[in-house]
C-alpha cells in the first residue's frame, strides 16, 4: 500500500481527530498523518519536515489564518495538494484562496462524509500526478525540440563548406590545363572548407546544458559552445 504524507491543520481537536480517524480506515493509502493547531506552527513544520503530500487547512486559525498561509506556503511548494476547510461557504473566501493556489474547497459539513474526504484527497493527488506528466513530457518536447536544432544547425554548418568544397573539386577536375593562380585559389577554398568543419567538429563533442525557460523551473536545453574547451594548464 503507497504510503501519503498529510497534515492537518485544525484548531478545533475534534475535528482534526475525526480526520484522522476517518484517514485511518482508507483503503486507498496508508497515511501518515500529523496534525497542527496553527498556520505559523504548520508553516515551520512544512519547511522542516515536508513535503507533504496533502495539507487539510482550516481557514479561520488564529493568528495566520489560512491565505495567509497559502501566500507564504506557496512561495515556496507548488508540489503539495492544499484543500482548504471552513466552517461555511463564503464566496469571498472561496475565491481568495483559489487564487493563492488553493486545489481544492469544503465546509466542514461537507468533510463530516468520510467518503467526501477521502475523494477529495484522491482527486487532489491525481490532478497533481497529471499536471506533473504534462511537465514532465512538455520538458522532454522542449528538449527533443533543442536537440533537433542543435542536429538542424550543425547540418546546414557542416553541408555550406562540403559544398564549396565538392564546386571547388569539380572546377580542378573539368578544368585540365588549369592556371596556376586559379588552382591555388580552388586549393586554398578547399581548405578554409576542411578548417571550417573542422572547427565544428570539434566543438560537438563538448555539447553543453543551458537554462532555457524559467517558467518551467530549471528545464536545460542541449547548445553547441561558441568555442571548444581546451585543456587546463597541468592537466
Amino acid at each position: 500500500m503507497i504510503t501519503r504524507k498529510i497534515l492537518i491543520v485544525e484548531d478545533e481537536p475534534s475535528v482534526a481527530i475525526a480526520f484522522e480517524h476517518v484517514l485511518g480506515k482508507s483503503l486507498e493509502y496508508n497515511y501518515l498523518v500529523e496534525i497542527m493547531t496553527s498556520g505559523e506552527e504548520a508553516l515551520e513544520a512544512a519547511k522542516k519536515s515536508g513535503p507533504y503530500d496533502v495539507i487539510l487547512l482550516d481557514y479561520f486559525l488564529p493568528g495566520m489564518n489560512g491565505a495567509d498561509f497559502l501566500k507564504a506556503f506557496r512561495t515556496v511548494d507548488q508540489q503539495t495538494v492544499v484543500i482548504v476547510i471552513s466552517g461555511g461557504q463564503d464566496y469571498k473566501v472561496v475565491h481568495d484562496v483559489f487564487k493563492l493556489g488553493a486545489d481544492e474547497f469544503f465546509s466542514k459539513e461537507e468533510l463530516s462524509n468520510p467518503y467526501v474526504l477521502e475523494k477529495a484527497i484522491l482527486v487532489g493527488l491525481e490532478k497533481r500526478e497529471y499536471q506533473t506528466e504534462i511537465t514532465r513530457r512538455e520538458i522532454a518536447r522542449q528538449r527533443m525540440d533543442a536537440i533537433t536544432t542543435v542536429v538542424r544547425t550543425v547540418h546546414h554548418e557542416l553541408n555550406n563548406p562540403l559544398a564549396i568544397m565538392t564546386l571547388a573539386a569539380s572546377k580542378l577536375i573539368s578544368t585540365p590545363n588549369m592556371p596556376e593562380g586559379k588552382l591555388r585559389q580552388h586549393l586554398l577554398e578547399i581548405r578554409e572548407a576542411v578548417d571550417r568543419m573542422s572547427e565544428i567538429l570539434k566543438r560537438l563533442p563538448h555539447i553543453r546544458e543551458e537554462s532555457y525557460n524559467e517558467e518551467l523551473r530549471g528545464l536545460k536545453l542541449y547548445a553547441i559552445p561558441n568555442q571548444p574547451k581546451t585543456p587546463k594548464e597541468g592537466q
